[in-house]
Parts: structure tokens; sequence; C-alpha cells
């Protein structure tokens, strides 16, 4: 009969790994509960009716995936290209241009996609020019990792939104968040293509329990085996 004795040593390491495993896969479940919730709150604030951007925006977090109407005109000559994408089988980047609100504040619109055949083209071109009301998606800058491709400035392209860098590049100073519209303009050049914004927040973090709670398994199964082990060399 084999008798399992695996050591006070070996049990006090197994015990303590296993705490911290299991403790990581709760805090993974924790935070897939946050992260679900986030997600509705995203999904509410896109699909609920559109408000005036406030005057003030303190925490632009609180504002994130809010359908706003903005009042203002747009700025000429200061569009830019945004990061490299494909969209049914064409490469280009998303067109972004500066729009003064009535209050003076400049915020970053997104006009959509435009195909990289056609870029340098759409990023001459003038925005559409007067008063204008818009209404689109609010959405905040992630920051830009150590991978980030240095801006391309003689189109202008850039590869993460720092509005800061951006702001400075463009001589204004912008609100911190973009505002993605999600239909084209009546009067608009044909060449930005708007599209519906979806809540897309990735939520890797069941994943990530399933990992923390499988290894906390099969260190048990270890454990199991090499106290079996050890019991049959004493017996031995």
């Amino acid at each position: 009969m084999r008798r399992f004795r695996p050591g006070v040593t070996l049990t006090v390491l197994w015990a303590v790994a296993t705490a911290v495993l299991l403790g990581l896969g709760t805090w993974q479940l924790q935070r897939l509960a946050w992260k679900n919730e986030l997600i509705a709150k995203a999904a509410a604030a896109a699909a609920a009716a559109p408000i005036p951007l406030p005057a003030a925006v303190v925490d632009p977090a609180a504002l994130e995936f809010r359908r706003v109407r903005l009042s203002g005109a747009y700025l000429s000559g200061k569009n830019l290209a945004m990061g490299l994408l494909t969209r049914d089988g064409r490469s280009g980047s998303r067109l972004l241009a500066p729009f003064r609100l009535e209050d003076g504040r400049i915020v970053l619109v997104d006009r959509g996609f435009v195909a990289e055949a056609r870029l340098r083209e759409a990023l001459a071109a003038a925005p559409p020019a007067g008063p204008r009301l818009l209404e689109g998606i609010v959405r905040t800058p992630g920051a830009a990792s150590w991978a980030t491709p240095a801006p391309d400035l003689s189109l202008p392209r850039w590869y993460a939104p720092d509005l800061a860098a951006i702001g400075r590049a463009l001589g204004l100073v912008l609100e911190p968040f973009l505002v993605i519209l999600e239909r084209r303009e009546a009067d608009a050049e044909p060449l930005a293509e708007p599209a519906a914004v979806a809540v897309d927040l990735p939520n890797p973090h069941l994943g990530y329990a399933l990992t923390w709670f499988g290894l906390a398994a099969a260190l048990l199964v270890f454990y199991i085996l090499l106290g079996m082990r050890a019991g049959r060399e004493q017996a031995t």
C-alpha cells in the first residue's frame, strides 16, 4: 500500500504557493465582475440619447462611450491621420480634425476611416466650413507603449492618440478626449467613412482566473505525486 508522506517543508511550500495562486485567481474573478460592470455601463452610455458636451470636463473617463453633441466649427489646415488599420480589405487610417467649440475649447474629432490611396488627398482637403452641430461618441485615449512608432510628421500620421503631443504639434490646446463621428456629415466630402462605435473593451480576466486555478490544481497533483514518492522511499 502506497503511503503519502510529503514532509513538512514540501507541505509548507505547497500551501504557500497554492494560497498565492488561489488568491490571484480570486482577484481575477473580482476583476472580471468589475470589467463586466464597466462594459455594461459603456454599452448603456453608447445607447443613450446624446447630451450637450459638459462645459467643464474634470474627469474624461466619466464620459467614456457617452454620446455627445458639439456646437462649433472645424479648424482648417490641421487635419491628421491616426494609426494603421484595415477595413473591407483596404489599408488606411482614421482622419482627425480639430473642432473649436462655441466656448473656445478645442476637441479633436475622428471623422472616420480613409483608405491609404486617398489619405494624402483627405489630409489636404478642408473640412466642412461654417458653424456646425456634430454628434459623436467620447473616447479617452490610452497611453502609448514603448513599441509605438514615432509619428510621421511628413503626412502627418500619429500611431497613438497622445493628445498633449498632438496639440503641441498643431499649436493648440486640446481637450483630453476624442469625439468619434458615427455618421457622415450631410455636406462632407465622401473621403472619410464613419462607422458605428463598438463597445469592445478587452475582458481577459476569466481566462486569467482559469489559468491561476489550473496552476493550483496542477500544483496539487504534483504535491501528491511527490508525497507518494517520499512515502515509497521511506517504506524501502
